[in-house]
């Protein structure tokens, strides 16, 4: 990705953000009003799928030219992957892509920003090691396997997984979030603008926060649940927010909103603002994958996916 090119869409999309916000809300107002019923949408299938050993883990919302797709990355007993599909009048899937093959089969919770998607992709049988890859997703039609950036996660068991990733970018750095096992740590990763395409490991960890640790008071509840998704979104003044897609005990679908807080880039913190249910229609639910997306509107949307792909997607849009 060339850097002056990088540049020009970040100044692009920041002026999306104003526009949008400041005419919709903060983000916290947006998330209340999405609509907590679904629209259901079944995409076709023609592709071979290996459902055996593992199900979709993340999917995302991504606009291009009018067109909205869904992006979804899959696990599976031989190798991890992420699927298109194309939605509006099509509702077609129109690739499967594989990433890695086994042990690195696990391709957890993903996260597009701009054109950029963040996945981990896990050894989740010895769960001692991952790899975390940042793929350019600039045209869906064509989608590329081949990632602009990789980091490794290596050591503990459980601690050294990557089950769910969000990306982010502040000033001149993009900022990527890994989850690990349960997402009981969230490590914090830092890398320029202008290493990103130039050096394939240009990320470095700053921070952790042990969330069993982690200080709850002034939170709206406080629970903490394993997330199978975590995304990031920053609106126009610079705040920037967590959501946490899962379930919690009594099974239900929830989104947890978190508003992040830094320390120069160097100390990281969490505030829960608010939890909300969702009622997922016909197996996708936020078990599998789900995810949040801005759209030109201004209006936030939810999206989530059943837990295979085979003769069809089920996929479910809150907005």
């Amino acid at each position: 990705m060339a850097p002056k090119w990088n540049k020009f869409i970040f100044l692009i999309y920041s002026l999306f953000l104003f526009l949008a916000f400041s005419q919709n809300g903060s983000i916290p107002e947006l998330f209340m009003k999405i609509d907590t019923e679904p629209q259901v949408i079944r995409c076709k299938n023609e592709w071979e799928v290996n459902n055996q050993g593992g199900h979709l883990q993340g999917v995302q919302l991504l606009a291009k030219d009018g067109v909205e797709y869904a992006i979804l990355s899959g696990s599976s007993g031989t190798y991890a992957y992420y699927s298109v599909a194309k939605l509006g009048n099509y509702k077609e899937v129109l690739s499967v892509n594989i990433l890695m093959h086994k042990p690195f089969k696990h391709a957890g919770g993903i996260q597009i920003f701009q054109d950029l998607m963040v996945v981990g992709i896990e050894d989740n049988a010895a769960k001692d090691k991952s790899k975390v890859c940042i793929y350019e997703i600039d045209n869906p039609d064509i989608p590329t396997v081949e990632p602009l950036a990789l980091f490794e996660r290596k050591g503990d068991p459980f601690r050294s997984s990557a089950g769910c990733t969000g990306i982010s970018r502040i000033g001149n750095r993009y900022l990527v979030v890994v989850g690990d096992w349960d997402t009981k740590h969230l490590d914090f990763y830092l890398c320029d603008e202008h290493r990103l395409g130039q050096e394939i490991n240009a990320f470095e960890k700053v921070y952790t926060i042990d969330t069993d640790k982690i200080d709850r008071s002034g939170w709206e509840d406080k629970a903490w649940h394993p997330y199978q998704n975590i995304n990031l979104l920053k609106d126009a003044d610079g705040k920037l927010y967590l959501f946490g897609f899962g379930r919690n005990v009594q099974n239900e679908s929830i989104a947890d909103l978190f508003l992040v807080e830094n320390k120069d880039l160097r100390e990281f913190s969490l505030k829960k603002l608010m939890s909300r249910t969702f009622n997922c229609q016909e197996g996708a639910d936020f078990r599998s994958g789900a995810g949040i997306f801005l759209q030109a509107d201004g209006k936030l949307k939810v999206i989530s996916c059943g837990s295979h792909i085979n003769d069809s997607l089920i996929l479910n849009v809150f907005e």
